[in-house]
């Protein structure tokens, strides 16, 4: 393999004998290296290939200023999340997930527990995420002897989530929060109700989840039939008043109208769960 440029003492960026650019991590693989330089395979511990050229520069911004450890780390991690799912993961999540283990493991370490205020929600929305998720604790327990908290794993969550459904963190922490802040109203009003739980809980979810995805990414929501919205209004007022309450909420928080369509939807779950 031929170096095509040194991101650090034990990083560097690499040609193989096809001519594939991969990331190449050996202890002191990099130490006096120049462009051209030819690497001894023998010396060469771990290989990432990245197809995404902005991925792959991105990555060596980070690695270059970060112990090579790391990077091996978020490798050994996503190795594991991909050979128990058996499906790929979105290349830009060995950036995202090598930033943030630096700064999540280093704080761990130091005994700082970050509070994940979303923890009910993401174990709750995405349960199969959170089990891949945790693969992560025994391969940072065995390069740092560490043992993360399950705030931490639900942050390792997220990043899975947004790599397999190719989201921003951004929008998937917004989305997140709406959802809790939306149940919080239902609780509120309907405490007998929401404790129950169950079927007519987990199809409220579901939806809460599709339509807020849509609401946050989409630019206009479209209008569906109001016939559910005209039955709830009439029928319902207990649970149309709540639903009022929501629409004003996600209307501050989005700045987009909640049609009338989508809060007979909504009115439909939420009758649906106050009466099972």
């Amino acid at each position: 393999m031929k170096i095509l440029r040194v991101y650090s003492n034990n990083v560097v960026l690499a040609s193989d004998e096809g001519g594939a650019e991969v990331v190449a991590i050996g202890k002191g693989l990099g130490f006096g290296a120049h462009v051209g330089d030819t690497v001894a395979e023998t010396a060469v511990e771990k290989l990432f290939v990245l197809k995404d050229k902005q991925v792959q520069n991105r990555l060596g911004e980070i690695i270059g200023d970060l112990p090579s450890v790391y990077l091996e780390i978020a490798g050994d991690i996503l190795k594991a999340i991909q050979d128990e799912a058996g499906r790929p993961l979105d290349e830009a999540i060995y950036l995202t997930l090598t930033d943030h283990i630096s700064v999540s493991l280093a704080r761990e370490k130091a005994g700082v527990r970050c509070v994940n205020p979303l923890l009910p929600e993401i174990r709750l929305l995405y349960p199969k995420e959170f089990r891949l998720a945790q693969l992560a604790v025994p391969i940072i327990q065995r390069f740092l002897d560490v043992t993360i908290s399950e705030d931490e794993i639900g942050f390792i969550t997220l990043h899975i989530v947004n790599a397999y459904m190719n989201h921003r963190m951004v929008d998937t922490m917004k989305v997140m929060r709406m959802i809790r802040d939306i149940l919080a109203i239902i609780e509120a009003a309907f405490p007998e109700a929401y404790r129950k739980k169950g079927l007519p809980y987990d199809r409220l979810l579901r939806h809460l989840q599709l339509f807020l995805w849509t609401l946050v990414t989409a630019e206009t929501v479209v209008q569906e039939k109001s016939y559910f919205y005209t039955w709830g209004k009439s029928e319902h007022k207990d649970a149309y008043a709540c639903v009022q309450q929501i629409a004003t909420y996600l209307e501050e928080e989005t700045g987009k109208k909640i049609t009338n369509g989508e809060q007979g939807y909504l009115l439909l779950h939420l009758v649906n769960l106050i009466h099972s």
